[in-house]
């Protein structure tokens, strides 16, 4: 089953959109309606004769998803079956670091390496580890401290300004795919 997203590059939502699917490994097809007449003809068909991006046809003959936010296209990919909801909770707990941080934490790491070539040789090796572990933090998008504390920058403005769903930089983990809280006595 393919899941096809049409969307133009300019798009925010058809970035976030995107980059959900990514971040949850759900392979998918892109389609970008300005540089493709049969995706936007394919696009058009799915809403009705509208433009709107991005549109994420599902497949399996179902209603499409037009502009989906983050929650609504998650639940939609777990009542498909396409991945369950403790699958999606794991993978989206693999990230906590926003793409801005992201790029920051791994420049600051290569620069505090780079740092660490001019010191005196026994303060080289602590820089280093801390370079190398700030890099790494960037390069995967994982922040250990981050996941010890429950909470994220993905979603704020660490991840992407002109896309961030919040104002503060960190916030605690929570996502459509997470298990609901269940409360004394509640034996489900």
């Amino acid at each position: 089953m393919t899941i096809t997203v049409y969307g133009a590059d300019w798009c925010e939502d058809t970035r976030r959109s995107q980059r959900l699917l990514r971040r949850l490994h759900v392979a998918h097809r892109y389609v970008d309606v300005d540089s493709s007449p049969e995706g936007l003809e394919r696009a058009r068909a799915l809403n009705g004769g509208n433009r709107q991006t991005p549109t994420i046809d599902l497949g399996l003959g179902g209603d499409p998803l037009v502009v989906p936010d983050n929650d609504v296209l998650t639940e939609a990919l777990v009542e498909r079956q396409m991945l369950t909801r403790d699958e999606a909770h794991e993978r989206l707990a693999l990230q906590n670091v926003g793409d801005v941080e992201r790029v920051a934490r791994t420049a600051g790491g290569l620069a505090l390496l780079m740092l660490s070539g001019t010191l005196p040789s026994g303060m080289r090796w602590p820089l280093r580890v801390l370079g190398l572990t700030t890099a790494a933090t960037g390069v995967t998008g994982w922040c250990p401290a981050y996941f010890s504390a429950g909470v994220t920058s993905i979603g704020g403005p660490g991840d992407r300004p002109d896309e961030a769903e919040r104002p503060n930089w960190l916030s605690p983990r929570t996502h459509a795919a997470d298990p609901p809280p269940t409360t004394e006595g509640d034996l489900s």
